[in-house]
């Protein structure tokens, strides 16, 4: 199959954190926060630095060994979900953070969907991307749960 061709994806993974939801809004929604917990992540340009509708955030980061950059933009921005559109670089798509109250601590998730053409085959950047997400919640997980 040529690698031309756009592959679906649709990733999603939670986590439970010992952290109240605000603490891990204040961290997983500021993007400048992004470096601290996100393996694929080395820097972040906020174009505009409040979290309202429209709002850019250009980054750099590695993915299968590649480094990428991409812009995301604010698709809405509430309480307890962030939607992020990728509006360029080497994917295209959304990514979805939301963050639920769950007993005395919270219930973390990360989606993302869209369409990689020509970076690697689906089933790979999926299993890629669930690791990576994985591993980045684990991450978050360490840094809201030590700020207790």
């Amino acid at each position: 199959m040529p690698t031309d061709v756009p592959r679906g994806l649709d990733v999603t993974v939670s986590l439970a954190m010992a952290a109240p939801p605000d603490r891990v809004r204040g961290v997983m929604f500021d993007p400048r926060q992004d470096p601290g917990w996100m393996a694929a992540v080395t820097s972040v340009e906020p174009l505009i630095v409040d979290i309202v509708p429209g709002a850019r955030v250009r980054r750099t980061g590695r993915f299968l060994g590649r480094t990428l950059r991409w812009t995301t933009e604010v698709v809405s921005a509430r309480p307890n979900e962030l939607e992020l559109r990728i509006v360029d670089g080497p994917m295209r798509g959304t990514v979805t953070y939301r963050v639920d109250a769950s007993g005395s601590g919270s219930l973390v998730s990360i989606r993302n969907t869209g369409e990689a053409p020509g970076l690697a085959p689906r089933w790979l950047l999926t299993m890629a991307m669930r690791r990576s997400l994985d591993a980045d919640l684990r991450r978050l997980r360490r840094l809201v749960e030590e700020r207790g």
